[in-house]
């Protein structure tokens, strides 16, 4: 961390350990203040989505006054989104995905007539207001459903056509992981107390108690923490060599973690034929927990708000019409059709996350409700599965498409 004037404000610049820290601080932060706040609590919103924002908010609070910058650094933040979402892959097996099976397709239905949804109502309310379309594919699909990633990649391609689309895409998919995070909880939330749901309603009942009964199975020691990050490390190099490799021969985007997801997901079904590894469920719940946490924290802290105050009015009405629609289609849709259950509920918060922001933030949605009613591995599966690896491929048809047409 270094301390410094530049241009007449007063700078401090962190490292990459520094921000963690900060970041970790704020997660603490958020924690202490939702275990004393009942709404907080009754709502599930995560813990780094309240201390984050809260930080979010002081930062904001500096830009505009110039009292002082805080220039972070968030290498760490994609190393542990891909250690997270290798993680998660391990756990996807296909005995699960077998059972599943309907329930994974629906979901999978869903989450991609979302997407196309959010780019017809973003198109359509900018005609209707008066913008230009692509700005609606910004506000739409593209920074909802696509989140930061997709934001950037399709900002780039719209920039070229003589369009400031990257910073409109960077604010958009701002402001979708921010309510992602806030409504993903809540929403859980009114549907299991209306329908009166609990886990011992759900088609998955009995999984979870397979899964609780597995994690306190196990005894949790050093060296066995030890074997399952080294595991998860190696997969994590070896699935980015891989991707780097289908880049060079098929010239192929992908996202960093989809390889290694998916390599980590073969690696667990060898295993367990094999059983040459010894899994720990409650060390890999950990390692999920711990990698999640610090993800979304760095993600949060580093918002920087002030990109949604410079918003033109066009933005603003285009991004809360598709935070509506978002919202009803998934209490009033998603959730009959998905089952109805607790599974359902559960798969609402999820998809809220991912449909808004990122996928991250849809387990951090669900990781809130379960800690409170009981955990679904059926809607972690459909998560994993659906909105980190599926969904980018809807996206690249969805979004490709909508640039060529109104780009």
């Amino acid at each position: 961390m270094t301390l410094s004037v530049e241009n007449s404000i007063f700078t401090i610049t962190l490292s990459a350990i520094s921000t963690v820290a900060l970041a970790l601080l704020m997660l603490m932060l958020g924690q202490k203040i939702k275990n004393h706040a009942k709404f907080l609590q009754a709502y599930c919103i995560p813990a780094p989505v309240i201390g984050g924002v809260l930080f979010a908010i002081f930062n904001l609070i500096l830009h505009q006054t110039g009292a002082a910058e805080i220039v972070m650094n968030t290498t760490y933040q994609s190393d542990m989104q891909n250690l997270f979402f290798t993680s998660v892959g391990f756990t996807a097996t296909f005995a699960l995905m077998k059972k599943g099976g309907n329930r994974l397709v629906k979901y999978f239905v869903m989450a991609a007539i979302l997407a196309v949804l959010q780019g017809a109502v973003g198109v359509l309310v900018a005609k209707g207001i008066g913008a230009e379309e692509w700005l609606g594919i910004m506000c739409g699909p593209a920074a909802l459903s696509g989140g930061h990633g997709n934001a950037a990649a399709f900002g780039e391609m719209l920039d070229l056509m003589g369009h400031n689309a990257t910073v409109v895409g960077m604010a958009a998919a701002t402001f979708g992981l921010v309510t992602g995070g806030f409504f993903g909880g809540p929403i859980a939330e009114r549907l299991i107390r209306k329908k009166n749901l609990t886990p011992a309603t759900s088609l998955d009942a009995t999984l979870v108690a397979e899964g609780k009964e597995d994690t306190n199975a196990k005894p949790v020691t050093g060296a066995a923490i030890f074997s399952h990050v080294a595991l998860m490390a190696t997969l994590l190099a070896v699935g980015l060599l891989f991707k780097s490799l289908i880049k060079e021969a098929f010239n192929l985007s992908l996202p960093d973690y989809a390889v290694p997801a998916v390599l980590a997901c073969l690696t667990a079904n060898l295993n367990e034929r094999t059983h040459w590894f010894d899994v720990n469920p409650a060390i890999m719940s950990g390692l999920q927990d711990f990698t999640l946490g610090v993800f979304l924290s760095l993600a949060m802290v580093s918002l920087k708000l002030w990109q949604l105050i410079d918003l033109a009015i066009p933005m603003i009405v285009i991004l809360v019409i598709g935070l509506v629609v978002t919202l009803l289609y998934i209490y009033f849709f998603v959730f009959p059709i998905c089952g109805k259950d607790y599974d359902a509920a559960i798969m609402c918060a999820g998809m809220t996350g991912h449909g808004l922001g990122a996928s991250p933030t849809g387990f951090a949605n669900m990781d809130s409700v379960s800690k409170k009613y009981g955990r679904s591995e059926i809607s972690y599966l459909c998560v994993t599965v659906v909105g980190g690896i599926l969904m980018d491929w809807v996206l690249l048809i969805v979004n490709t498409t909508l640039v060529n047409l109104f780009g």
